[in-house]
């Protein structure tokens, strides 16, 4: 249990770091491509303004641009008549483009209807914006090669310190782990402890009751108080056994399991149950598939069945239908068992808690349909135990019990 409580502690606490970097990396390298490109856009648009010219007044362009930045910035001009056709071009500021290539660049303009854009040609990569004219149009293309792979480079190295960041928090928590859930495991383990002592100490005065009991009935004959004294001291024993049961779920120590024909458990409970369900004019079917095997124990599926049945009994309606049935859960392996049973009053109850431990619906807790509320909860501890998972639904005035192992 410590073990499973600590790596689902570092598998939420790394899934919610994970969550936070990759936001802010995220984040800050959308913040870090829009402000590049829009800074290029802005130098490509000050540029058209002055009919495909570098202005003298560089400062104007950019907030942090400077005059040196102007004999770095690469960019070439084209100009349009008012049918797009090419006018002429000005290559004075770039080397990497030829006139061969200027058609290209004018098809890819036009087919973004001449709004700001960016392009790939030849490994450069150019930004551009384009302007009305008197003549037409004019379209400046910016070589911002090294400013993208400004952008890359950070993008990849932001992905590494993100990677190492959160190997290292995973480190950190891992080491750290034990003391952050061990409140809990105390917690647990105390109230597991304290389930044992108690139920070990109850023992001894309730074979005493008992004794006393027996001994009042051979002396002046059963009566209804000893019959009713027996009745509790059987409820209250059985209640022990259920309480050190579904206390040692969830422990390291499990118990080996072996192949079971789960069709036969599951018959024989069946078959166990039909004079209950008779008794109290119940209807009750059954249909269990031959030769279903999987690994589990025989008493957890005997248990599963049983706490599955004696639930329907005591909740179903009155002259109502239960319905059992056993299916392989795939082709060749496990099993999919189904408990059924009408059940008006349960529109509008809330279903997740039926596995609650102690969870009656009648809330006072009163011995009229027998139980204590943790007969679900025992046997979802088996499915547990097995690798399974057990679901509960509502459809139609009828209530259901799945389980799949």
């Amino acid at each position: 249990m410590i073990a499973k409580l600590r790596i689902k502690f570092i598998l939420i606490s790394t899934a919610a770091v994970l969550l936070v970097i990759s936001v802010l990396i995220g984040l800050v390298n959308s913040v870090m491509y829009s402000k590049t490109l829009d800074s290029v856009y802005q130098i490509a648009g000050y540029i058209a303004d002055n009919d495909g010219q570098m202005p003298s007044d560089h400062k104007k362009i950019t907030d942090d641009f400077t005059d040196e930045d102007v004999y770095r910035i690469r960019f070439f001009s084209i100009k349009l008549d008012s049918d797009l056709e090419v006018i002429s071009s000005d290559l004075d500021k770039i080397s990497s483009v030829d006139e061969t290539e200027i058609n290209n660049f004018v098809k890819d303009a036009e087919s973004h209807n001449f709004k700001n854009g960016h392009l790939t040609e030849d490994e450069n990569t150019f930004a551009y914006t384009s302007k009305a004219t008197s003549y037409g149009r004019i379209i400046v293309f910016v070589n911002c090669t090294n400013e993208f792979k400004t952008v890359e480079n950070f993008r990849e190295m932001s992905f590494l310190y993100g990677v190492f960041c959160l190997l290292g928090f995973v480190i950190i928590v891992s080491v750290l782990s034990r003391r952050a859930v061990e409140p809990v495991i105390r917690n647990a383990e105390s109230q597991k402890q304290f389930i044992t002592n108690a139920s070990h100490e109850l023992k001894t005065p309730l074979a005493v009751i008992s004794a006393n009991t027996e001994v009042l009935e051979m002396t002046n004959g059963e009566s209804e108080w000893t019959k009713s004294i027996i009745s509790q001291v059987n409820r209250l024993n059985t209640l022990i056994a259920e309480l050190i049961t579904i206390s040692k779920f969830g422990e390291g120590d499990k118990k080996e399991l072996v192949t079971v024909n789960a069709s036969k458990v599951v018959s024989d409970c069946a078959n166990d149950f039909k004079p209950v369900f008779s008794q109290q004019g119940i209807s009750f079917d059954f249909s269990v598939a031959e030769n279903i095997s999987l690994k589990a124990t025989d008493e957890g599926i005997r248990q599963i069945t049983g706490i599955l049945l004696d639930n329907a009994a005591k909740y179903c309606d009155e002259g109502g239908n239960v319905n059992l049935s056993l299916t392989p859960k795939t082709v060749s392996k496990g099993m999919k068992l189904t408990v059924s049973n009408t059940y008006k009053e349960g529109a509008g109850k809330d279903l997740s808690r039926y596995f609650d431990r102690f969870y009656r619906e009648d809330e006072s807790h009163n011995s009229k349909k027998g139980g204590y509320g943790i007969g679900l909860a025992m046997a979802q501890g088996y499915v547990k135990e097995f690798g399974g998972r057990m679901s509960v639904s509502y459809k139609g005035d009828t209530i259901s019990f799945t389980v799949a192992i």
